[in-house]
C-alpha cells in the first residue's frame, strides 16, 4: 500500500486536495515553476558536500503542495521504463538512502570539479545518474536532482546551460535511465547532453536524438544484448537460481 497516495488512487495527496490527476500536474507545474524563480532564496544555504542540500532543494521545489517535500520517502518504489522493455531502474531501497547518498557525497569531494579535469563531463554525469538512482523521494527526483546539478555548477565556477535540460526533458529523463541501470549501463546519451550543458562542445544533440523512445531500439533504446543481461541478472536475483 503506497501511503502517499488517496485510497483506490493514484494521485499524490496534496494539500491542496485536488484528486485530479491532471489538475495535480497542472498545479504542481505552476507552483514549480514559481519555486524554481526564487531558487537563489536557498542558493547561498547550501552545503553541496553533504545531502542536506538535496533536501532542501526538494522542499524549496515541492513545499508549497506537498506535506512530505524534503523528506526521503519511507517505501521502495518501482517505475516502468519504455526504454527498459518496461523493467525498471533498480532504485535504492528506502532505508538505504542515507547510506547510498553518504557515499556518493564522498567520493564527490574528492573529485576536482574544474575545466581542467579532462573527465568534467564524464564525473558530472556520474554524480547526477548516482543521486538520481537513488531517487530518494516519492516524486519530483529528476527535477530535483537537475536543479541540484545546475547549482552544484554554479558553485564551482562552471557553466552549465539549465534551459538545453528543461528543453529536453523527455530526453533527459531516458537517458538518466539507460545510466542507472547498473546492470547494463548506457551512459552516452547523458554524457553528450551533460557535454553540451557545460559547454564543452560544439556538437549539438539532433532533433532525432531527442526522441529517445520504444520505436527506436537500435539506436536509442538499451541494446538487445543488455536487456537480456538485465532480464537474466533480474531473475537471478529474483529467484536465486544457479547459473
Amino acid at each position: 500500500m503506497d501511503p502517499y497516495v488517496y485510497p483506490n488512487s493514484e494521485v499524490l495527496i496534496n494539500k491542496f486536495n485536488i484528486q485530479d490527476e491532471r489538475e495535480l500536474i497542472t498545479v504542481e507545474t505552476q507552483l514549480l515553476i514559481a519555486s524554481i524563480v526564487d531558487i537563489e532564496a536557498i542558493s547561498n544555504s547550501l552545503d553541496f558536500h553533504h545531502l542536506s542540500s538535496l533536501q532542501t532543494i526538494h522542499h524549496h521545489l515541492f513545499h508549497l503542495i506537498y506535506d512530505w517535500a524534503g523528506e526521503f520517502r519511507t517505501i521502495n518504489i518501482y517505475k516502468s521504463e519504455k526504454v527498459l522493455g518496461g523493467l525498471s531502474v533498480t532504485y535504492s531501497k528506502y532505508n538505504h538512502i542515507h547510506t547510498d547518498l553518504d557515499k556518493i557525497f564522498k567520493w564527490s569531494s574528492k573529485i576536482s570539479w574544474t575545466l581542467f579535469n579532462p573527465q568534467l563531463a564524464k564525473y558530472f554525469s556520474k554524480l547526477m545518474t548516482d543521486i538520481w538512482r537513488v531517487h530518494p523521494y516519492r516524486e519530483g527526483n529528476t527535477r530535483t536532482v537537475s536543479i541540484f546539478m545546475k547549482l552544484f555548477a554554479d558553485e564551482k565556477g562552471l557553466m552549465f546551460n539549465e534551459q538545453l535540460l528543461s528543453e529536453n526533458a523527455s530526453y533527459l529523463r531516458n537517458a538518466l535511465v539507460l545510466a542507472a541501470v547498473e546492470e547494463a549501463p548506457e551512459p552516452e546519451y547523458l554524457n553528450k547532453i551533460i557535454t553540451e550543458a557545460l559547454c564543452l562542445t560544439e556538437n549539438k544533440i539532433t532533433a532525432n536524438e531527442k526522441n529517445i523512445s520504444l520505436s527506436k531500439i537500435m539506436t536509442f533504446q538499451i541494446t538487445r544484448k543488455n536487456l537480456l543481461r538485465l532480464i537474466l541478472n533480474r531473475i537471478k536475483n529474483n529467484y536465486r537460481t544457479v547459473w
